[in-house]
């Protein structure tokens, strides 16, 4: 069993979980990596890659909800390079 921080993280990590979740059942793929990225606007996105039973993957990229914003920036990721595809 995780255990977070607070209600806030718990809550953001579900949203990722439903994420997902709901990409996997979607796509019929299988899940290889996550991370945030933030936008140069400030925004951020939650960015995937699934990989398909015969191994193609694809890059996914969700926005954040806002009320994660600074739970991101303060916590986790302020110094998370940004994609060199952005």
């Amino acid at each position: 069993m995780l255990e977070y921080l607070n209600n806030l993280q718990e809550c953001f990590f579900t949203w990722c979980d439903n994420v997902l979740q709901d990409h996997i059942n979607r796509e019929g793929s299988i899940f290889k990596q996550w991370r945030p990225r933030k936008n140069p606007d400030g925004s951020y996105d939650l960015v995937f890659i699934m990989a398909t039973r015969d191994e193609a993957a694809s890059k996914f990229a969700v926005p954040v909800p806002e009320e994660f914003h600074e739970l991101l920036e303060h916590e986790y990721f302020c110094n998370h390079p940004p994609d060199e595809e952005s």
